[in-house]
């Protein structure tokens, strides 16, 4: 099927319905939500319109230091490039992305304070001589695309107003921290001098094997110490340490990031566990999910099982992976269908569970597949395969959404534009979340048991009862196949009560029309 075509066909199966009556907790108010994509590829903009998004984020990548101003000043005459970043941001404004998130890394080959490292893009501090020439990098790169009519880039439709200093703490910044808050002193400055108004994006959090499974955040220690061997726990503390000594400095940031890289269970632990970290400090910032690009979960980083999965499952993660990256596994059909289908169940749980903690948005990842990690699956996870769509040549060219691409588009549809989001009590196991979008509401609810599983494995079900006012009620299930999307049923609920079968796959129900 054309792409275009394939498009229509599914925009035009989301309906909008109304859900009356749910008796739930009280719900929570909120601004609107920033429901975005990442990370930016040239070429596929377009593709990723119809999805009506309207953030979306780039890759440190042709943003850094050195990408933009290749050649140290001669004198102080700086001279920068700004081929790639005007192209990338203008293409994504044209096709309706309003509001875009930038990484600010000063990786810089000419300025940086230790050599770079052929393989990887680290960021190391700048040298104390070249100090000012960063801040003038950062103060250039804010005025060119903040539409103040001074200096802007041709055909900037919107002001970008979102900037991330440095792109992962521990990995892309292994400096220390008083290193990093030396360079987001230099950098929110310049920031806040070219543009005022701009936001300051703290260094994304990476933490995975620490809240999986959604540990109590006053419990964290006992989790990671019996999951992790000691010098993975030892690890981590100092990752926890850091994060609490960069929290302790709200007057340098506007907005707090986490990755979410590890299974969707993560989502509410660390939401939590930051908040209590700022509430100490005696403050809330705003809290972004980013660098979603496992929107279902990696199952191994570095030969070990990403939790919940389990050591005892490992071998049968090993073979799951390599049938994945070897179209001639006589497995590799079978496996590929069902991690499509877990794609966009996490890439809903995601984003479900980001928007029912009250979170400010979430960038989900990632457009593209990134293959030349499918060497080594068993170390890399699945992140070869993370693409939203299928995108072949040079340049990239969108071929055909894939599940979780659907899946997205009706998240956004459903409960894109959501006012109020509140849990409910569903039984044990059971994530249920009551939205308010506009005059109607949707309910979003799965099953989990607490295990994960893999091709071929029984998965359970249980039967949901909800409260509901008595009426006849749309129910949705999430996108997890390719062709067809998944028939939408018609259930009533008798004497107010409605009852779901209910498992892993998440069921979106409102009111039918």
């Amino acid at each position: 099927m054309r792409l275009n075509a394939h498009i229509a066909a599914w925009v035009a199966l989301v309906q909008v319905g109304m859900i009356l009556g749910a008796e739930v907790r009280p719900a929570t108010v909120r601004q609107p939500f920033a429901l975005g994509i990442e990370y930016m590829v040239p070429g596929l903009a377009e593709a990723y319109a119809p999805l009506g998004l309207k953030w979306a984020k780039a890759m440190g990548q042709g943003f850094s230091w050195g990408d933009v101003e290749p050649r140290p000043p001669a004198g102080r005459i700086h001279t920068y490039d700004w081929t790639y970043t005007d192209r990338l941001i203008v293409e994504y404004q044209r096709a309706g992305f309003e509001h875009l998130h930038i990484y600010l890394k000063c990786r810089c080959p000419w300025a940086s304070s230790k050599p770079l490292p052929a393989v990887g893009t680290p960021s190391y501090p700048p040298k104390p001589e070249h100090m000012g020439d960063y801040a003038e990098y950062v103060r250039q790169i804010v005025e060119r695309y903040d539409k103040d009519g001074k200096d802007d880039a041709p055909g900037l439709l919107y002001p970008v107003e979102y900037w991330e200093i440095e792109a992962e703490w521990g990995t892309f910044w292994p400096g220390t921290v008083e290193e990093y808050l030396e360079l987001l002193r230099v950098a929110q400055r310049a920031v806040k001098s070219a543009n005022p108004r701009a936001k300051v994006i703290l260094v994304g959090f990476f933490l995975a094997g620490v809240f999986e499974g959604n540990p109590d955040p006053d419990r964290w220690q006992q989790a990671v110490l019996e999951r992790h061997p000691p010098h993975r726990v030892k690890a981590i503390e100092k990752g926890i340490a850091d994060v609490r000594a960069l929290l302790a400095h709200p007057e340098l940031f506007d907005v707090v990031e986490f990755h979410s890289l590890s299974d969707w269970s993560e989502i509410p632990g660390m939401s939590r566990f930051l908040r209590r970290i700022m509430r100490d400090n005696g403050y809330e910032k705003p809290i972004w999910v980013g660098d979603v690009n496992f929107t279902a979960s990696p199952l191994m980083f570095w030969g070990t099982p990403v939790p919940p999965y389990t050591a005892e499952q490992k071998p049968r993660i090993e073979q799951t992976l390599r049938a994945l990256a070897d179209a001639k596994n006589p497995q590799h059909a079978a496996v590929e269908a069902w991690f499509r289908a877990e794609q966009s169940r996490g890439l809903v749980k995601k984003v479900v569970l980001t928007m029912a903690e009250g979170l400010a948005g979430i960038n989900i990842g990632n457009m593209e597949d990134w293959g030349i990690f499918a060497l080594a699956p068993t170390v890399a996870g699945t992140s070869a395969f993370q693409g939203l769509m299928e995108v072949k040549g040079v340049p990239r060219r969108a071929v055909e959404p894939r599940p979780a691409w659907h899946a997205l588009a009706l998240v956004a549809q459903k409960i894109g534009a959501f006012t109020e989001a509140a849990p409910v009590d569903a039984g044990k196991g059971v994530y249920c979340f009551r939205f308010r979008v506009g005059q109607r509401q949707v309910h979003v609810v799965w099953y989990d048991d607490g295990r994960r599983y893999l091709p071929g494995d029984a998965e359970p079900a249980v039967t949901v009862r909800l409260r509901m006012a008595s009426g006849t009620y749309a129910v949705t299930p999430t996108p997890t196949a390719r062709g067809a999307p998944p028939a939408q049923k018609l259930v009533t609920a008798p004497e107010g009560i409605l009852s779901l079968t209910v498992d892993s796959t998440p069921l979106f129900v409102e009111a039918a029309m």
